[in-house]
């Protein structure tokens, strides 16, 4: 894997097929989560996110059982829940539909060659950059919420006992039911994409920062 880069007009990074693959199933997994079903089984006429019309129910929507799902889609307020509540009536179904929507043209772009470039590239339009890292930080927080992180400095130290002491285990591991080898895969991925997405989001700040670009764009 090696980061972002400018290239030819586009933010390029690399890939090999291996993880392309493991990405791409992720992405899959969460967007099945987010109720897409399984983006492979899709035929290619599916709209993921509909016609953008809004959605607005009439009956209460209940939180997502699955923490995972409830950390995508948080209550809007701790403190009040018949606001939390008003808030995930009005807006949860869009709010599904956008990250859907998003992770469906990840899966796609991963899965897909870009014509005219090599094979292991995986190239962003910049126009679609933050649509990009907005699906990557949804991979994150599933894995985050899989793996009992909720801060950096728990992600730091469960980084750093499980992969620079791939044999070592963390004494307060929040997660007792992974095992030591599911648990290292996951941290492994969650520290690829971290890194990846931060290479994208740097490229998309340095352009939006650049002299001479309107302030709307």
């Amino acid at each position: 894997m090696r980061a972002f880069k400018r290239r030819r007009g586009m933010y390029a990074a690399r890939l090999d097929t291996d993880e392309r693959d493991v990405i791409a199933a992720l992405v899959a997994d969460v967007a099945e989560l987010l109720g897409a079903g399984r983006l492979e089984a899709r035929g290619p006429e599916v709209v993921a996110a509909g016609d953008g019309t809004p959605r607005m129910r009439i009956e209460p929507v209940p939180p997502p059982s699955d923490p995972a799902v409830r950390r995508l889609l948080p209550d809007a307020s701790h403190d009040d829940p018949q606001i939390a509540a008003e808030f995930r009536r009005l807006t949860e179904d869009d709010l599904r539909a956008g990250k859907i929507e998003r992770l469906t043209r990840l899966w796609d772009a991963l899965t897909t060659p870009t014509e005219g470039w090599r094979a292991d590239a995986f190239v962003v339009a910049p126009q679609d950059a933050q649509d990009v890292a907005a699906a990557i930080t949804d991979l994150r927080l599933v894995l985050a919420e899989r793996l009992g992180i909720r801060t950096d400095e728990q992600a730091e130290r469960l980084y750093d006992a499980l992969l620079d002491s791939p044999a070592a285990e963390v004494a307060d591991d929040p997660v007792e039911i992974l095992d030591p080898a599911a648990r290292r895969y996951l941290v492994a991925v969650y520290g690829a994409l971290s890194w990846l997405q931060e290479s994208l989001v740097d490229l998309l700040l340095h352009d939006l920062r650049a002299p001479g670009r309107p302030a709307d764009q």
